[in-house]
């Protein structure tokens, strides 16, 4: 294990992060690119990203955002949707294993414990909740999305 700290902290690498994504416009920029034309580290490129999403957004006002392809910065609600479904098509798979290897093997066994049931419903109900997104390959463009977001 390596006990070492990483050098850059995470105020920089976010500065670098951002300071790429932002010179791309609209076109966006790949990670690899990120990273290498800022020289960062892996792990300074995700600690920056993080640093990003925590505290720069808010302070700027835009969204930064990752479309699966590339990075960008935008305040264009259908781009920042796309990302955001394309992040919770990833939590709703974390969630999923989170079930199946931590709650299935032992539902039976563990109704008798409150603070279980507790957790194994809150778990199922978010499952339950990206139903209609999972259905839908979590398409922005779904007639079924677009009508549940109508609803609310």
């Amino acid at each position: 294990m390596n006990n070492h700290h990483d050098p850059m902290p995470a105020a920089e690498a976010a500065n670098r992060v951002w300071s790429a994504v932002v010179a791309a416009g609209d076109v966006g920029i790949r990670g690899t690119q990120i990273r290498e034309t800022m020289r960062l580290t892996r792990s300074q490129f995700e600690n920056g990203k993080a640093h990003v999403r925590d505290y720069r957004c808010a302070d700027e006002g835009t969204c930064f955002v990752y479309d699966g392809d590339v990075y960008a910065t935008t305040r264009d609600p259908g781009r920042s949707a796309q990302s955001m479904a394309l992040k919770m098509r990833s939590i709703d798979k974390q969630l999923t294993r989170l079930h199946k290897s931590a709650c299935a093997p032992i539902a039976d066994d563990g109704v008798s414990d409150a603070a279980f049931r507790y957790v194994k419903r809150q778990l199922e109900a978010m499952i339950d909740n990206l139903t209609i997104m999972r259905e839908t390959g979590y398409s922005i463009n779904s007639k079924r999305i677009r009508a549940a977001a109508r609803r609310r």
